[in-house]
């Protein structure tokens, strides 16, 4: 533990649990509650997966491994194993190394999921986090050129509007081979040429999945900070849905109304974002639902209204108010730091990280 003066620590605690419990939870959340049993399931598939990637930094690169792994699991019936890839590689340039590494993760986890729709006769497509993360990332840029948000962004939609076929044409090629590889045998004029189009390479999977799939997909997460329902709590609404017993589901808010505007500018300008790139988002849903009474909030973000039905069919295949083909994709996907010490002594590289060096 950081060096921390106990006594310090002590003579705040009534203070801290004051603050803790003068924290206002009295909203009326059962006006868009609606309290069910899940009791109507039908055939339903449903398939999802996860990303993951760890890293070893040198002094002069980066080696890193990233990879995806999908389930299957038919209402009533085994999970089933579905498409999984990795790779391992360094990365160049040595700039920008964690946002653009977790941009190649997402990517993989996007070719995952169209990779499923194009090989398997599934209904829904689940996606660990919540659908409006994805759209964050079409305009977020981590790796911004020279730091100019303005000039990137003007700059993805006119490389959009120039290379959206190669790259489509590139991403169905290697899929179709089963290969979830980034589309990166391109001649870039230059390092930062390069890390737009692996921007540009997310948009382009991204509006893919949403142009021909997008009532097929669900995002669940187990956590958000966002207040629409209860906008004058200082607290987000799982906190305040949390407090509800039994199972059930809430009435869902539509993030592409207007209306949304007026309490978060700043979903209604993600939302309107990616209409630069050829896809209007009609509905966007934004939801809640306890599948046990025993297990936590789960958000959930569809492009299609949701109701009991759906949600029957989602307890059927969960564990603990959980899917669990998430729950397993979570787990076989993680790559531990043994894993990336086990992948360096393989490739024949001994040398000491940058932390270590000076050891």
């Amino acid at each position: 533990m950081f060096d921390l003066d106990f006594s310090y620590l002590l003579s705040k605690k009534n203070k801290i649990r004051k603050k803790i419990e003068s924290i206002d939870r009295k909203f009326d959340s059962g006006k868009y509650w609606i309290p069910q049993n899940f009791e109507n399931p039908s055939d339903c598939v449903f398939a999802g997966g996860d990303g993951s990637f760890n890293k070893l930094n040198y002094i002069d690169y980066c080696l890193y491994s990233i990879g995806a792994v999908s389930y299957i699991n038919k209402v009533g019936e085994k999970i089933e194993k579905s498409i999984s890839y990795w790779d391992t590689d360094i990365i160049l340039p040595y700039k920008y190394v964690p946002d653009r590494l977790r941009l190649y993760m997402m990517n993989m986890e996007l070719k995952t999921a169209l990779w499923n729709f194009m090989n398997k006769d599934i209904d829904y497509y689940l996606f660990d986090g919540s659908i409006y993360s994805l759209l964050i990332q079409t305009h977020t840029y981590g790796t911004v050129i020279e730091n100019n948000k303005n000039s990137s962004e003007s700059s993805i939609v006119d490389y959009y509007n120039e290379y959206c076929n190669e790259i489509k044409d590139r991403i169905f090629e290697n899929i179709g081979e089963n290969r979830l590889i980034p589309t990166n045998d391109l001649n870039y004029k230059s390092n930062e040429e390069r890390i737009l189009f692996e921007q540009l390479e997310y948009i382009v999977l991204l509006t893919e999945l949403l142009q021909n799939y997008d009532k097929k997909i669900i995002g669940v997460s187990k956590t958000s900070k966002m207040n629409l329902y209860f906008k004058e709590a200082n607290i987000p609404d799982i906190a305040i849905f949390s407090k509800i017993k039994g199972t059930g589901y809430s009435k869902p808010l539509d993030l592409s109304d207007k209306k949304i505007k007026d309490i978060n500018k700043n979903i209604y300008y993600t939302i309107n974002h990616i209409k630069h790139f050829g896809y209007d988002i009609g509905k966007l849903y934004y939801q809640f639902v306890r599948l046990d009474g025993s297990s936590g909030m789960l958000n959930i973000t569809s492009f299609s209204k949701l109701n009991n039905d759906f949600f029957s069919n989602l307890n059927e295949i969960s564990v603990g108010g959980y899917p669990y083909i998430l729950k397993k994709s979570h787990e076989t996907v993680k790559i531990g730091d043994k894993d990336m010490e086990l992948c360096a002594k393989l490739l024949g590289i001994y040398c000491k990280t940058d932390r270590d060096i000076i050891l």
